[in-house]
Order: structure tokens, then sequence, then C-alpha cells
């Protein structure tokens, strides 16, 4: 790393209560030695930023922590500019917010000199107490009382610098790891697509950036995320859990998974493979119901009458559009009747299959190795270079940028202006994408009476019985992994279940085994439901309709944001077949 830039992991403790929103504790690490930096209101923090030069900090989170650096800065009589004004007049700041909220960076111009500050969650995303787990680093984050009354001017006890040291220890240490391994750009996504560019000739050659990408963007969708209507709600008994190892990636590095390379040609009507062009992406209508004792594969978007993120059952007799890759195509006419079929166009491709066996092959290199180093940082890198590089090519060119905008004393986004990129090339991300749910949804046809749930590389069985139309190995990429056993369980909807899988002592406490044991440790899947409401959730509560406090919700208000408490309630998924 230059010695010429300094980098700095930065963290805010914010007041709870919405009349009275304000910073009363920030700290700041240098990532390169252990010296901290502190204050007591923001005003001081952004004296401190001041101070630096070619300096660049970085928060965990900055969606939070900015909101509160902005609030300051427009009552300070700052003035936004565009982000691609690369340099700041003193009292300007420029921000990068995505139309969807995302927040990537923000810049602050002051007297001769700029500050940019970054978000690390974009290189790191998990939260900072998984990082220090994962990396296994010599500090945990603990915690402090969030609620209690702090006056302004409140000079902080030792627990709560220790608190906050933490919090912006665990990050620097593992930004440092990350930086030094030259992952030093915004996203880890970007981080990934550097590195393969760096080992891959002619990489523009092999994947122009397609001027179709709208035209097929409707046929990209992620992982196979299925509750099995035959057991939806109900209480099951013993069953076994498979996930595949590294599933995206053993897809890039299998000969079979073709992928395609090279410009797409147009075709209307329909397309079939041939020796040139042997996979392709096709426009159709048609209307479909599902065979008997098929999984569902279909998910329809951009259609008020469907939920674009269910699997169905039936077109309810509606003629819909679709557009599928090759590979979705085939399991589509393998799974369902359909009827009013109608071809359109579509692309067609060259392709060969393990594009990215190089690269895989390196990260999986990385990882075996440095897990038996006890190398932590190494290994988490390699896991998140393996596992990022797809989502990239997919990146969607389209994007709006939002700016803040003070609003009745609180600070709002609206949206600016449109922001459109160069694409990648989308046709590998949709077919890495198609492959990945072929895997898994083939898998568990092969396995349907016993097949309980599914969510993306992950089949969750009744019985314990280990499957012999599957290939099961710990180890090798691409095989199914038996990675836990359960006593019992209960599925409601995708995202949503509850098992109490065999542990087993450990110098770590219980663990999960795929062990027959004589303990059991509970795992509880919730979307939207936090980590720390977990242990609400039991048995007998788990259920629709039932109601869990504690959930944070952001609220924006003078001063920044607080974090307001909200009760969630598991609500009624999606239905099969309705």
């Amino acid at each position: 790393m230059s010695e010429k830039k300094r980098f700095y992991s930065c963290d805010f403790e914010t007041t709870t209560d919405p009349t009275d929103c304000r910073v009363w504790l920030w700290a700041a690490r240098d990532l390169y030695s252990d010296f901290h930096y502190w204050g007591t209101d923001i005003k001081s923090f952004l004296e401190w930023a001041e101070s630096l030069e070619k300096a660049q900090l970085s928060f965990h989170n900055l969606k939070f922590d900015g909101q509160f650096i902005i609030d300051y800065l427009e009552k300070a009589g700052y003035t936004w500019v565009d982000p691609k004004f690369k340099k700041l007049k003193f009292n300007e700041y420029s921000t990068l917010i995505s139309d969807m909220g995302q927040w990537y960076t923000l810049t602050i111009g002051f007297k001769g000199h700029q500050i940019k500050i970054v978000d690390s969650l974009k290189l790191l995303p998990f939260k900072v107490e998984q990082i220090a787990k994962d990396f296994h680093l010599p500090m945990l984050k603990g915690s402090i009382d969030y609620s209690a009354y702090r006056a302004p001017g409140h000079k902080p006890t030792q627990e709560e610098l220790d608190y906050i040291f933490n919090d912006v220890d665990i990050p620097a240490l593992a930004l440092r790891s990350l930086y030094d391994a030259n992952m030093t750009k915004l996203t880890i996504g970007s981080c990934a697509l550097t590195f393969y560019k760096g080992m891959t000739k002619h990489f523009d050659n092999y994947f122009p950036a397609p001027e179709y990408d709208a035209d097929i963007r409707q046929g990209y969708r992620g992982g196979w995320t299925f509750t099995n209507p035959l057991y939806q709600g109900q209480d099951i008994g013993e069953g076994i859990v498979l996930d595949v190892n590294s599933l995206y990636p053993s897809v890039m590095a299998d000969p079979d998974c073709l992928l395609p390379f090279g410009a797409g040609v147009w075709q209307k009507g329909e397309l079939k493979a041939d020796k040139f062009y042997p996979i392709f992406i096709q426009h159709l209508s048609c209307q479909f119901e599902l065979k008997p004792r098929h999984l569902p594969t279909i998910q329809i978007k951009g259609n008020p009458l469907f939920k674009s993120t269910d699997y169905l059952a039936s077109s309810h007799g509606c003629i819909v559009d679709l557009c599928l890759t090759s590979v979705d195509l085939k399991l589509f006419f393998e799974h369902y009747d359909v009827y009013n079929l109608e071809y359109h166009s579509g692309w067609k491709f060259k392709a060969k299959g393990a594009i990215f066996k190089d690269y895989v092959n390196h990260w999986t290199n990385v990882k075996v190795e440095s897990k038996k180093k006890g190398d932590y940082s190494h290994y988490i890198l390699a896991k998140l270079m393996l596992n990022s590089l797809y989502g990239k090519f997919a990146t969607n060119p389209k994007a709006d940028i939002k700016r803040p905008v003070l609003h009745d004393d609180m600070v709002k986004t609206t949206i600016e202006h449109e922001d459109p990129k160069k694409p990648v090339y989308l046709p590998v991300g949709m077919f890495i994408t198609a492959w990945a749910r072929n895997k898994t949804i083939r898998a568990a046809q092969k396995v349907f009476d016993r097949f309980l749930y599914a969510d993306t590389d992950s089949l969750h069985l009744v019985g314990l019985e280990i499957p012999k139309e599957l290939e099961i190995d710990k180890y090798k990429l691409g095989a199914w992994d038996h990675e836990a056993t359960f006593k019992r369980a209960r599925y409601l909807h995708s995202k949503c279940y509850y098992e109490e899988i065999y542990a087993e002592e450990t110098e770590d406490g219980l663990k999960y085994t795929n062990k027959v044991t004589d303990k059991t440790k509970p795992k509880v899947t919730i979307a939207g439901l936090p980590a720390d409401c977990h242990d609400q959730v039991t048995w007998d509560n788990f259920k629709l309709g039932a109601v869990y406090e504690g959930k944070l919700k952001p609220q924006i208000v003078p001063g920044g944001v607080c974090l307001i408490e909200v009760p969630f309630e598991i609500r009624r998924g999606f239905i099969y077949g309705r």
C-alpha cells in the first residue's frame, strides 16, 4: 500500500431518542497502527477529518453513519455536487448513492484537500461480530446499554471506549488484510472482476459489452428457494441437510456447464442449439401447468398478476411472456405441460465449459492452503472471491443516482439523474445462475418424496438415509456435503423455517453436527428478523402470526437516523399453486 495515503476505520455511537438524535461518541483507527482517535460529537469528528490529508475513511454501514455527517454538512452550509466532479471545492460534498438506496461513497471538500469516506460493508458483507469470528480476531464485539441517556458532552466510560474501539479495530484488521492483498476497490465484486481481468487475456474480446442487455435482463434470476407444499407448515421428524460444495464456483469450472462468450447473434422465431451456437436465450409466450410429481421452476417477472419471487404451478389460464436461457427452457419443458406456445426471438451464443476454471482453481487452492495454515484472513478472502465474480458480470447498467436533500430539517434522498454504466457481460451471469438452479432443482427432483425445502445451494430432506441418487462428498467441488442432521423441523415458507439440529459439545460451545447425538441446538431462519431476536423463537411459538419484539427499524429524523423498536410478525408467504 502507498505510504502517502492513510486509511482509517471509523464508527459512531448515537442516541436513540428521535427528539434528540446526535452522535455522542465517535472513534477512528489507523489501519496500520493501533492508535485510536475519538471525540464526543459530530463537529469534533469533522474537525479531525479535516486535519487529515490524503486519507480514506471507512464506516461499516455508511448508510447509517453517513446520515449524521450529511445532516451536519447541510446545516453547516455545504453544497452537494455531482460525484462526476472529482475535485471538490471548500464547503462542497458529493455522494454516490444508488437508486436502490445503496451508499458507496461520501466525499467532503475542505480547504486545499478532500476526504473520501467509503462503506467497508461492500467489501466485507458481514456484521462486525461475524467478521471477528470469521477472521479469528483477538477481540469480539461487546455490548453496551444503547438506550441509556447520554447528555451532550457526556464523558465516556472506559467500558464505552473499549466497546467502540473494538468496533473500529475489527473492521480495521480485516480491511488491512484485504488491502494488503491489493483488494482496494469499492466492492468485493469489483475486486473479483479486476483480479479475473488481470489473469485473462483478451477480456473485451471474450466478453464484449452487450448492447442487448435490456432485451434479456428479464431472464436473469437468482437461486432456487422453495418449500415443498406437501410438508409446508407441518411438524417434521428427523431429517438431513445437504449443501453443495461451492455451488456457483462449481458450475463456473465445470466443463459440462457451457457458458457464453463473444457477441450474441439475434434470431427471430424459435432458436435451436447447433455446433457453432450451442446455447441461447429465448423470448416466448405460452400457458403452462405443472406436471404431476414435478417441482416448479418458473418465476414471472414484470407481470402484475404474479409475484416475481414465487415459483408457479400454473399460469392460471394467462398467456405469459418468458425469457429463458436454453438451460432453463429444457427444464421448463420437462416439468410443465405447455400450451399455446409461440416463439418470438432470442440471442444465441458461442460457448464452452470451464471458462473460469483457472480463476476457481486459484482461489480454491488459496482457500484450502490458508485453512491448513490457520490463515483465516486469506481463507475468508478466497471464499469472497469465489462467490463474488459471477454477479459482477450481471451488474445492471441502467441506474439512477440519488442526492441528499434537506427537507423539514431532515436529510432525505431524491433521484438526481440517470447514471448509465457500461454493462459487463450479462449472458455469463444468466447462464451461471441457470446452471446453479438446474443443479439444485434436478437434485431435489431426484429425491422428490423426501424433499422438504431448498435454498439456492441446500436441500433439506426428511429421513436419515443418505440419498444414493446424489453424489455425496464433504470436499469435492460441486458434490453434496451432509452438513447437518435435525431431530425435528418446521417450514412455513421460503426463508422461514425452524430446525432442531443435533449438536455436540466443543471447546467453543455447542456446535451443529451431522451425527445423531443426545443434544440439539435450534437453527432459526426468518427473513427480516434480526439474529438478536432469534432467542425469542421457540418450537411452540414458531407459526404464522407469531410476533417477536426488538426489531430495529431505521427512521430518519433531525440530526441523523434513529433505530426504532418495532414488532415483527411472521406473515403468510407464498402458498403453492394458489
